[in-house]
């Protein structure tokens, strides 16, 4: 096989894996230096996993890291197989997938309850990719029912996190200081109006979750809610044990999940898949912006190509080392961060994929290196606390945003509340009834005469430009 370009001449060299497109790192795109050490700094807050293996499958510390280890080599498997995004986990269903395994004895059966969410999701993702029908399945989910499931997400972390033993009621300054600084640096109109003045702030912001983690750890050590950290020196690399990963966790250790665990995770999958479409959006969406900026390189973003690369890391984790965050296509604030300084210019960065494929081969590189994780070892618990408590508040916002009728928003607050406390399965059976039986149905919306989804979206669009005209007329008076 030989490096060749196909489709156009800025395109970058690969060589030709079926609906892959393998590139190898230093002969086809060169490593970017930024996002490699952006990488380094940032990868170490995939530890924060960490707990939902102990915690949740009740695996010990040193074999979580080593699954961990695993899972965050998955992430290469994108840039080194044409895929120009930064991936990440499923963060919106890790609530729920939380909730589903809980419902399981901890130990081989929970393991088990785990191996068949992840294989259904990896079947969705691999089925999605193959007869390329994402959109259309996505699309025929009603609007109502997409804003029930991300509402449904605060009710189930703020349960969890108000039971005793949490990490919001044993550390509950650290988690919080770390919460509302990324929430902060997140949405705050302030922050964003501001970074351009405030250095500080720019580079906070542009790091994601690691200031706030620092910043919880920080409060959490002077006020003896965490332990102090320490630097293990002793040796520099951690190798996975394979090993012991095959006799424990794996599928062939604890067995194949009998069939009506995969009938009560089927709704479960679906719901993943419905969340996790978004991402591909957003991530052609982020690569077209890319595009328009430079005429210099050729990107090829395919939907099918993400779901085929997502549904593989899905099926090697679930038989191997089973994931609760599961493998999603995209980490939405990196993606963007690296798209940012991607347009400005070729002497910036060379090639998309270099940048996106530079930084996780450096949070491999991270998660292995056992000075880093044992400073970070402190903060990983409350660093869950946080990427849930976040990801509510993200959930919220969106399940907000999906809801464009009173109609919607009243079928939406029922079913996240069926989803919270009776699960997936009766939620999906009350938010397609409801939608039914209050002819919320876009097929019936047509036949009624009633605004469809897309028409309010329209109009929805028109009043927002209203509003930004008037606040725009009003700043030029004032």
């Amino acid at each position: 096989m030989s490096a060749r370009r196909v489709k156009n001449p800025k395109e970058l060299p690969y060589i030709p894996l079926g609906p892959f497109q393998w590139r190898i790192p230093g002969l086809h795109y060169r490593i970017e230096q930024v996002e490699f050490f952006q990488g380094l700094v940032l990868g170490a807050t995939a530890l924060s996993s960490i707990p939902y293996l102990t915690d949740y499958l009740g695996i010990p510390y040193e074999l979580a890291w080593s699954c961990v280890i695993i899972e965050v080599f998955m992430y290469m498997l994108h840039g080194w197989l044409g895929d120009p995004v930064v991936p990440g986990w499923i963060t919106p269903t890790l609530p729920f997938t939380l909730a589903f395994i809980t419902g399981f004895e901890k130990g081989p059966e929970r393991i088990q309850a785990m191996i068949a969410v992840q294989l259904l999701v990896a079947f969705v993702f691999i089925f999605m990719g193959v007869t390329k029908l994402a959109d259309r399945f996505v699309r025929s989910v009603p609007t109502s029912i997409k804003g029930g499931i991300l509402l449904a997400a605060p009710i189930t972390v703020i349960q969890g996190q108000l039971e005793k033993g949490s990490q919001l009621l044993t550390a509950p300054v650290a988690t919080l200081a770390g919460t509302l600084l990324l929430a902060f640096l997140s949405f705050s109109p302030f922050c964003e109006k501001k970074r351009g003045k405030i250095k500080l702030l720019d580079i906070m912001a542009k790091y994601g979750n690691l200031f706030p983690y620092l910043v919880a750890m920080l409060l959490g050590v002077l006020l003896g809610e965490l332990a102090k950290p320490t630097l293990e020196l002793g040796s520099i690399i951690r190798i996975p044990d394979f090993g012991n990963i095959f006799r424990t966790v794996s599928v062939f250790s604890v067995g194949f999940p009998p069939l009506s665990m995969f009938i009560q995770a089927m709704p479960l999958a679906l719901i993943c898949y419905v969340l996790a479409f978004g991402d591909f959006v957003t991530s052609e969406t982020l690569v077209k912006e890319a595009q328009e900026s430079r005429d210099d390189e050729y990107i090829d973003f395919n939907s099918s190509r993400s779901n085929l690369i997502s549904g593989l890391r899905n099926l090697i984790l679930a038989l191997f080392a089973p994931f609760p965050p599961l493998a999603g296509p995209l980490w939405v604030g990196v993606t963007v961060s690296v798209a940012v300084r991607y347009k400005e210019g070729k002497k910036a960065m060379k090639s998309l994929i270099g940048g996106m494929s530079s930084f996780r081969m450096a949070t491999f590189l991270s998660v292995i290196l056992v000075p880093v994780v044992s400073f970070m070892k402190p903060i990983m618990g409350v660093g869950s606390a946080i990427t849930l408590l976040f990801q509510a508040y993200v959930c919220a916002r969106i399940g907000m945003e999906y809801c464009k009728s009173n109609t919607d928003r009243s079928i939406a607050g029922i079913m996240a509340a069926v989803l919270a406390f009776k699960g997936s399965g009766w939620a999906l059976l009350a938010g397609f009834a409801l939608n039914f039986l209050l002819s919320n149905m876009e097929f019936q919306k047509k036949k009624l005469g009633v605004p469809t989804t897309a028409e309010l979206e329209v109009i929805e669009k028109s009043k927002e430009e209203e509003i930004k005209a008037l606040a725009a007329k009003k700043c030029i008076e004032n």
